[in-house]
């Protein structure tokens, strides 16, 4: 029970801080940490991959935990080499470093505990070595068959075992990336106007040009009145649609006004985003928060 319990606390931290958009090390980091500063002598492993889907870039850090399997689209399948730490709660500085892998379409990713490669009757690299024939031969199609044949293949077992499966398909269009810092000078919204309407033509985008810029405007003129320290904005553009996000210093979320008056000067930004944007929103970064838009694209219109 006193395990259990542990381990749900853990789970919950883990997703608070990575909900507040830290990176995998700093999150494991800080689970380590709340841990080790809890009154028991418990502690818990920990396997975490962010994964970036539209890049095909996994983003892993081990803590005690063993190191996911990668199964290529040729069929090889192996170990992934992640340099680890310690369990969570043993020390409280621990570092957690982190390690990028590159997956191609076809690859699957597989998350597993020791529980299904390690018993009293099996050493654990007996136990990875026949996860991995497994793997080779198994048709990567159909994921649900993989995790039936990996958990019904070994017999009895002496631990719960607990296995997660992805298969990376990649995208057919990458989507297109563009940064700009916004200087904070008299003139910072015209210059991101500029920069963004500059982008914009490059990529092909001319008739929702108009809709863009309003929306950059507005964006950057909250985080520009309203927050200190350096804004960043960032353009995305994929197979539909256009995303335009702002970074700011300030952990606060806009807030929408319910009602303002004709007389107002101010206070009709987030308003404009909403009435021009198919979808908008804010989420934490660490230190602060990225507030976002996005509106409909079609190639060549």
């Amino acid at each position: 029970a006193g395990a259990a319990t542990i381990m749900g606390q853990m789970r919950t931290a883990v997703r608070a801080y990575a909900v507040e958009g830290h990176p995998p090390d700093v999150v494991v980091a800080r689970a380590n940490r709340l841990l080790a500063g809890m009154e028991t002598d418990l502690f818990a492993t920990c396997g975490y991959v962010d994964l970036d889907m539209e890049e095909g870039i996994a983003r892993v850090v081990r803590a005690g935990h063993l190191p996911p399997i990668l199964r290529h689209p040729d069929g090889v399948a192996e170990e992934m080499v992640v340099e680890g730490g310690p369990p969570l709660g043993v020390l409280a500085e621990a570092e957690f470093p982190m390690t990028e892998a590159g997956l191609i379409p076809g690859t699957l990713l597989v998350l597993l505990t020791d529980g299904l490669v390690e018993s009293s009757r099996l050493r654990l690299e007996e136990g990875v070595r026949r996860v991995c024939d497994v793997l080779a031969a198994a048709d990567p199609v159909d994921v649900g068959g993989v995790a039936d044949e990996l958990v019904g293949g070994v017999g009895r077992r002496d631990d719960d075992v607990a296995l997660l499966l992805l298969r990376y398909d990649g995208q057919g269009d990458r989507p297109m990336r563009s940064h700009w810092t916004v200087w904070r000078v008299p003139n910072a919204v015209l210059h991101a106007r500029r920069f963004t309407a500059r982008t914009l033509r490059s990529w092909g985008v001319v008739e929702e040009l108009d809709e863009a810029l309003l929306i950059v405007s507005e964006l950057v003129t909250n985080a520009i009145a309203h927050t200190q320290g350096e804004v960043g904005m960032d353009l995305t553009l994929s197979a539909d649609r256009l995303r335009i996000a702002v970074n700011d210093g300030s952990p606060r979320s806009p807030v929408k006004p319910v009602w303002v008056s004709w007389e107002s000067t101010g206070g009709r930004g987030l308003l404009i985003v909403e009435a021009t944007a198919t979808a908008w929103g804010s989420v934490p970064l660490s230190g602060g928060k990225q507030v976002w838009a996005e509106i409909p694209w079609r190639r060549g219109s």
